[in-house]
């Protein structure tokens, strides 16, 4: 549990990218970055993301994150980059 006041994640930046992500077995889910930050970021979409799953994600300007998908719910989820992004110095 986190202590009140403390964050431990690299702050995120609001955004709304499209994108998709390419699973373990090859198959292409378009998503909605709504927030992303150096570390990960938090996608909508109309699939579903599995919890632990190794995934690829595509933007639409062409940069690709390797990462790990932490948490969903509900048609949300988030995932944590393997490398840390470098994001771009006027946002998103």
């Amino acid at each position: 549990m986190r202590t009140p006041g403390h964050v431990k994640r690299a702050p995120r930046i609001d955004a709304n990218i499209g994108a998709d992500v390419t699973d373990s077995e090859g198959h292409r889910l378009p998503v909605t970055i709504v927030d992303i930050s150096k570390d990960g970021c938090r996608m909508e979409t109309d699939g579903t993301l599995i919890i632990g799953e190794f995934v690829e994600i595509h933007l639409d300007d062409g940069t690709v994150h390797r990462a790990q998908i932490r948490w969903a719910l509900g048609d949300e989820a988030g995932a944590s980059f393997l490398d840390p992004a470098r994001l771009p110095e006027e946002g998103y």
